[in-house]
């Protein structure tokens, strides 16, 4: 490291511990609390480290929870909330089961597959990829479990390509399953926790009418996004010659460590496709499912061999990422800053797309603060749906597109767990994500304008009677 770049990231270090002493030591904002404010302060900070990577992941994470503490009227209780969470849990459980998939066998096997079936061409990889989005979104709802078998697949059948992390290739797989895998699924009601969050807050929808109303806009980011990060990255390479051969060696007979995984699996899935029956977490099945993978006699991997696999980092950052969420929530934090800024957008109401793009713009703002996307949208969803109602616009259309707002524009890499999980593979970095978050503000501004006459087809019009 250079002797400038050091100066750089002491000099973020200094201001993001800057941000947090100003929250502490200046007077009370009108509307906060002073432990709200403390809390806007970590928020601060942890956004400036995690944005600028001026210390590793996992260490901004653990400065975060260190602040989080020092803010008055905290216990480590409140400051830990959420590693007690769900989405922790199920992304320990899905990287046990990615770890399986991996050393099973699986992975190389299906990396086989996408290889023969793209022809060895990175380029169609990509492609099917992208198009495999939405069909897979139906068979795995959650984008992190997607992920968690869907990377070291793709990170094989790149490696059997000659593909390496430092390749354009390789950076658009895995800015595409960071980024865009997620967004095949929103566009199902039961695709995930912000959908689900969205619906509730907007009155309730049957699957077929949510399908109906964000299939059309969501697959339009998929396509556009797949677009921007070929844009971004540039021709790809073709794969190295010598990666030919080994394509055609993919009809080999199933081992017992691949078809143990592949019951373990269908067990977990059946889990999840079930839950309106049994009313289980996502996570349940996950850490079920993990633990019979690891068990001895019945398991493929040892739990030293997924230790191993398991990133502190990750779950450090996810778990901090939501605790702040959590406080920003409960202390009145996040509705203070989103009324600050969303608040102020009442006078664009003379003209209903200038009004309906400033709060796409807005919340994109506050979700650099507010990392948890369920939460993003359970704060920010009743306060644009009431900003569009008293300017005489449509609250469904608002809160549509603030979810699709949230969903869609990732500026850093914590915002997101399964942006993180692809983030991890040393195949992209956070100027990659900034590039495209940028982009796809764009692409989400420009779909959502042109996707209001078909909503007004089907009976919500930007505007109320």
């Amino acid at each position: 490291m250079g002797i400038g770049a050091s100066i750089r990231r002491e000099l973020w270090i200094v201001l993001a511990l800057g941000a947090f002493g100003l929250a502490r030591l200046l007077p009370t904002a009108d509307g906060l609390t002073p432990v709200g404010q403390a809390v806007l302060g970590a928020a601060a900070a942890g956004t400036i480290l995690w944005v600028t990577e001026a210390i590793p992941l996992g260490l901004t994470a653990l400065v975060v929870m260190a602040l989080l503490g020092l803010s008055p009227g905290l216990r480590l209780p409140d400051v830990a909330s959420g590693f007690a969470g769900e989405v922790t849990f199920f992304l320990i459980g899905s990287i046990a089961i990615g770890a399986a998939v991996e050393s099973s066998g699986l992975a190389g096997r299906a990396a086989r597959f996408l290889s023969r079936s793209a022809r060895n061409s990175p380029f169609r990889l990509y492609v099917q990829m992208i198009a495999g989005f939405p069909v897979l979104a139906l068979l795995m709802p959650s984008a992190i479990t997607r992920n968690a078998v869907l990377i070291p697949a793709y990170r094989d059948a790149l490696d059997a390509m000659g593909i390496g992390p430092e390749q354009r290739a390789g950076r658009a797989v895995m800015l595409g399953l960071g980024i865009l895998n997620p967004l095949a699924s929103s566009a199902l009601l039961t695709g995930g926790t912000t959908s689900i969050t969205a619906a509730t807050l907007l009155g309730g929808f049957s699957w077929l009418g949510w399908f109906a109303l964000m299939a059309v806009p969501y697959y339009a980011l998929l396509c556009c996004g797949a677009v921007l990060v070929r844009i971004l990255v540039g021709r790809f390479e073709a794969a190295h010659p010598s990666a030919a051969p080994a394509a055609a060696a993919s009809r080999e007979p199933y081992s017992q460590a691949e078809k143990k995984t592949l019951i373990v699996l269908a067990i977990t899935a059946g889990l999840w496709f079930t839950d309106r029956m049994h009313h289980l977490s996502p996570a349940v099945p996950a850490l079920l499912g993990a633990a019979l993978l690891m068990l001895p006699r019945i398991g493929v991997i040892s739990w030293r061999t997924f230790e191993t696999r398991l990133s502190w980092g990750l779950i450090l950052t996810v778990g901090s990422s939501l605790s702040l969420a959590a406080l920003m929530t409960t202390t009145g934090a996040a509705a203070w800053l989103g009324q600050l800024l969303v608040g102020r957008l009442s006078g664009l109401a003379a003209v209903p797309i200038a009004l309906l793009i400033g709060l796409i713009v807005a919340v994109v703002v506050v979700h650099l603060a507010i990392t948890n996307l369920a939460a993003c949208v359970a704060l920010l969803l009743p306060i644009n749906a009431t900003i569009a109602s008293s300017a005489g616009l449509s609250p469904v259309v608002a809160g549509l597109a603030t979810l699709m707002a949230v969903d869609a524009i990732i500026l850093y890499p914590v915002q997101t767990a399964s942006n993180l999980m692809a983030y991890e593979t040393g195949y992209f970095g956070r100027a990659d994500v900034l590039k495209l978050g940028l982009g796809m503000l764009a692409a989400t501004i420009m779909v959502a304008v042109l996707v209001l006459p078909y909503w007004a087809l089907l009976g919500v019009p930007l505007t109320l009677p």
